[in-house]
């Protein structure tokens, strides 16, 4: 593995509709996130186990719900969820050389990747400037058509209503009458559009405001009720299920962790 001689801040960036997070981490546990996930690895081919075969990559594209066992081995990685709709995932499936077992791996754009993620560790760069960065080598821009993508409205009003306050509980049968489709046809059309169950999805985004009010200064257990955790042991819980760690291994103000937080433009 190669050695790195300066260690800059870990650091986790937070856009409304993506995350990235660039640094180390400790032992992970199995995961099953609730986002799309492209995951690089800095240093080394990451080791990924999914199911009874192991696989080793220094890039993987990982479906929302799939789960898989990466061993960061201590090296730095960088780890980014994709927006919920499918949009970007859907952009760089056609960016990998391979696909094994649903997960797909070595990007063509690879080498242009790392380099501009280790760039950004390197300097530090504000959510701004990061997200402008990787606008060109991760996401598709603004007018890049992404061919045979297109948006359910109704699944978008659905992921905007749970983002517009995350705390509440509104039924899923609510949910489908405000947007005029039984309970049955939205848990089905939305699971198609995210790759994830509705449930599954707002857990996933509270993590995300928990993530954003610790940035601003809440403790752990204040955050994680404002965000619609029962307690911070169900965050804690759901932290481990979706990303394979403690909170606390992330989430903690600390001298090596910067938590970021900016607009996707």
């Amino acid at each position: 593995m190669n050695q790195v001689a300066v260690n800059p801040s870990n650091v986790l960036y937070l856009w409304p509709l993506r995350t990235l997070y660039i640094g180390q981490l400790g032992r992970l546990s199995p995961m099953s996130q609730g986002a799309h996930a492209l995951m690089f690895a800095l240093d080394a081919p990451l080791s990924v186990r999914i199911g009874e075969h192991e696989y080793r990559s220094r890039s993987l594209l990982v479906p929302a719900g799939t789960r898989f066992h990466p061993d960061t081995r201590g090296q730095r990685i960088a780890c980014c969820f994709l927006d919920p709709l499918g949009r970007d995932f859907l952009y760089l499936q056609s960016q990998m050389r391979r696909c094994h077992e649903g997960v797909y791996v070595e990007s063509v754009r690879q080498a242009e990747q790392l380099a501009t993620l280790e760039r950004l560790w390197q300097q530090g760069a504000d959510a701004r400037t990061a997200y402008r960065q990787l606008t060109d080598v991760l996401f598709p821009g603004t007018s890049t058509q992404v061919p045979g993508f297109s948006v359910d409205e109704r699944i978008a009003r659905v992921v905007d209503m749970i983002r517009a306050d995350p705390a509440d509980n509104i039924s899923n049968d609510e949910l489908a009458a405000r947007v005029g489709l039984s309970g049955a046809r939205l848990q089905r059309l939305f699971k198609e559009s995210t790759g994830i169950p509705i449930r599954r999805y707002r857990l996933w985004h509270r993590l995300f405001v928990t993530s954003s009010m610790m940035a601003m200064g809440s403790t752990l257990t204040d955050a994680a009720l404002a965000a619609g955790f029962s307690d911070s042991s169900h965050l804690t819980h759901v932290f481990r299920s979706m990303l394979g760690m403690k909170p606390s291994m992330v989430l903690r103000r600390s001298r090596d962790m910067r938590i970021l937080v900016g607009t996707d433009q």
